[in-house]
């Protein structure tokens, strides 16, 4: 059981979840109360106890956690021995205030309440959500494989160049520097005419060189890259004369070429996983509900009731009898939605269907 200086407590239940301090621990056992700590996750803490106010408790392992609930922003104040002390003081000033809210029974403010409820509702949510559905429940290797079939158009593998250039500002020049480069004698090959005409210092530094990239892609140190990419891309392989990329003339040699193909599962399985995760969660998600809501069987209510209280027989009368088509097709569509297994509901499907042409 966890130590009473380090708790308070809090009323279990969704009408209200009012905290008091420790202390009190007969009262609270008479009202239903369980304890929870102020700071913490819960787990059992052996960690030294570095502060001690109002008669809670803070552990190393209490400031620990506290720092990681900073956003990223903020962590850097905290660094440190000294920014730990910052920290841990700030820390014993929240107690104080938390204990004020308590003494005050700030906790019965219907704003307060509804603020508590609605983060135990929501933290409780995702919890089963991502702990309690998702954690351990993944797609099959073979689930993978056949939303992969049957999407493999989804699944290329972009074609892709890899090139080097020589920039100009001139059309001269750069004819100058292709001109060269087709002598093919030992002073024209391409590092020699790249230091000779590149006006890029960058590349001119890696003697023309651009690596990989495909169409509409990215090269470093090319201004208007996507625009270059896209024109070389579509170049001849091998030497091509000069052209003109954003306001530059560029001599483009394609040396190397991949083609756009298919992708196997093995190289899009990272991004299959992707594509489906979403949809497989929802139905595990949704699996759940409906096993859940077969054993709960939710009740709604007055004018929330299935059918808003009336039967698919009342309902059915009531559409014919109404005189505006849009009147009709709501009911006959509500007959459908909320008894899908009632005889009505084919019959409600086909007049709404015939109650839209007209």
């Amino acid at each position: 059981p966890m130590s009473r200086a380090r708790c308070i407590l809090m009323i279990i239940g969704v009408s209200a979840l009012p905290l008091l301090f420790a202390g009190c621990e007969k009262a609270a056992e008479d009202a239903g109360f369980a304890w929870q700590p102020v700071f913490g996750d819960n787990s059992n803490d052996t960690t030294p106890v570095v502060a001690r106010v109002a008669g809670v408790e803070i552990t190393e392992q209490d400031l620990d956690l506290r720092y990681d609930e900073l956003p990223d922003n903020m962590k850097s104040r905290y660094k440190g021995a000294e920014g730990r002390r910052l920290l841990l003081k700030e820390m014993t000033d929240q107690v104080l205030l938390v204990r004020g809210a308590v003494d005050r029974e700030l906790y019965n403010e219907r704003n307060v309440a509804r603020q508590l409820i609605s983060l135990r509702r929501m933290t409780l949510d995702q919890a089963m959500r991502s702990i309690g559905l998702l954690a351990e429940t993944k797609p099959s290797e073979q689930e993978l494989q056949e939303y992969f079939q049957a999407n493999r158009d989804l699944y290329r593998q972009q074609g892709a160049v890899m090139a080097q250039h020589i920039e100009c500002l001139t059309r001269e020049e750069a004819q100058e520097a292709y001109d060269r480069l087709l002598r093919g004698g030992p002073k024209d090959k391409f590092p020699f005419v790249v230091a000779d005409y590149s006006v890029n210092g960058k590349t001119r530094d890696q003697a023309g060189a651009l690596g990989w990239f495909n169409k509409g892609g990215f090269v470093p140190y090319v201004e208007n890259t996507r625009d270059f990419t896209t024109k070389a891309y579509e170049l001849e392989d091998g030497l091509n004369p000069p052209v003109l990329i954003g306001g530059r003339w560029h001599v483009i040699e394609i040396l190397n070429r991949e083609r756009e193909r298919p992708m196997t599962f093995a190289e899009a399985r990272d991004q299959v996983l992707q594509d489906y995760l979403p949809m497989f969660e929802r139905g595990v998600i949704e699996g759940y509900l409906a096993d859940a809501r077969a054993e709960f069987q939710p009740e709604l209510l007055g004018e929330y009731a299935p059918g808003r209280g009336l039967t698919p027989d009342e309902i059915l009368a009531r559409a014919i009898a109404l005189p505006d088509g849009q009147d009709k097709l709501d009911l006959f569509l509500l007959i459908h939605e909320d008894f899908p297994q009632s005889e009505r509901a084919d019959d409600a499907l086909f007049l709404a269907a015939h109650v839209s042409r007209d």
